[in-house]
């Protein structure tokens, strides 16, 4: 028998934490668990490697939560676009050097 009921919505995203299994399988698993909670809009995950053993790591966020990531999504994006169009900035060792 199985538990229908639903979690109830607590304003937090739990983690989730397991054992390393095939990595498709393993994120797989994480990010369904972490949709699991209704408060969860969007899933992160990352794999964290330990001394005992590598982890993926999900966190679900909130909408809230992922509004923040957005901001400081587009934050980036534009601050890419603002450097592209910097004709004397440098990309490792070459560098564009001003016309005469």
């Amino acid at each position: 028998m199985t538990d229908s009921r639903q979690p109830e919505r607590d304003g937090e995203c739990e983690t989730t934490v397991s054992e390393m299994v095939s990595i498709d399988e393993q994120i797989g698993r994480n990010v369904m668990a972490a949709l699991r909670d209704p408060d969860a809009v969007a899933v992160l995950t990352t794999l964290v490697p330990g001394v005992g053993g590598d982890r993926v790591v999900s966190l679900g966020l909130t909408d809230e939560q992922m509004h923040h990531v957005g901001v400081l999504l587009n934050q980036i994006q534009s601050e890419d676009e603002v450097v592209a169009q910097d004709e004397e900035r440098c990309i490792g060792f070459q560098c564009q050097l001003p016309k005469p």
